[in-house]
This record gives structure tokens, C-alpha cells and sequence, in this order.
């Protein structure tokens, strides 16, 4: 109707940039997202992620992180996993910030706050 983009894309574009090995092994237990402006369906956004915490050593993401005035110092897409089954043994989750942003004039969409669990054996 108007053209600005569903709530709901927000949270796709979140996840889009999460490291491919947290989602093999891990499920989203939380999201928090905080809308600060409208996007238009025709607008180009960058997708920012960065680790806040993790379940064991400091080396597992690699990834630069955006302070709160909003100049992000991570490059566009997913944070990073330095070392292959880092994430395998340990049954706590991580926590990532994320943030929306248009790539053009780069003023912020959307920040948010994300936790995963490890993934129940099946």
C-alpha cells in the first residue's frame, strides 16, 4: 500500500547475515529489535552483525563490532567462525547485535539483540 517494507522482513534481513555454523547449530531463543526508520521496498540495506558474547573462547567470531552512535565497523554480512567446530562442544548459546541500515545515505533502520541455544540432539 505504501511501500514501506513488512515487520516481518526486517527480521529475515536480520538473520541473513548470522554465521551459517550458529544456525547449523543452534535455534534462535530470542530477538529484540528496535525500529528507528521506515524503509521502501525499492531501498538497498546492509545487513550488520556482530558477537556480543559466546559460550567459550574469545577466538571463535571474528567480526568488528558498531558502537552505539551508529558507524558500523564491520563489514556488510556475517560475522566470521575462525576456527571450524568451535562451536561443537559447548551447550551454552551466543548473543549477537545486529543493524539495519540504508546503504546509500547509511542512516539506521533497525538494531537488535539476538540469542541462540544449542540445538536439542534429535
Amino acid at each position: 500500500m505504501n511501500q514501506h517494507v513488512n515487520n516481518v522482513t526486517y527480521i529475515g534481513w536480520v538473520l541473513e547475515s548470522m554465521p551459517q555454523e550458529v544456525l547449523d547449530t543452534h535455534e534462535l531463543e530470542m530477538i529484540t529489535l528496535d525500529y528507528r526508520r521506515e524503509c521502501n521496498k525499492d531501498d538497498i540495506v546492509e545487513s550488520l552483525t556482530s558477537l556480543l558474547s559466546e559460550p567459550s573462547d574469545s577466538s571463535a567470531v571474528e567480526n568488528g563490532a558498531f558502537p552505539s552512535n551508529g558507524n558500523a565497523t564491520s563489514t556488510n554480512g556475517a560475522a566470521t567462525i575462525r576456527s571450524p567446530g568451535s562451536l561443537s562442544s559447548n551447550n551454552r548459546g551466543f548473543e549477537f547485535l545486529h543493524m539495519l541500515r540504508l546503504a546509500e545515505s547509511g542512516f539506521e533502520i533497525n538494531r537488535g539483540r539476538t540469542e541462540w541455544r544449542r540445538k536439542l540432539a534429535r
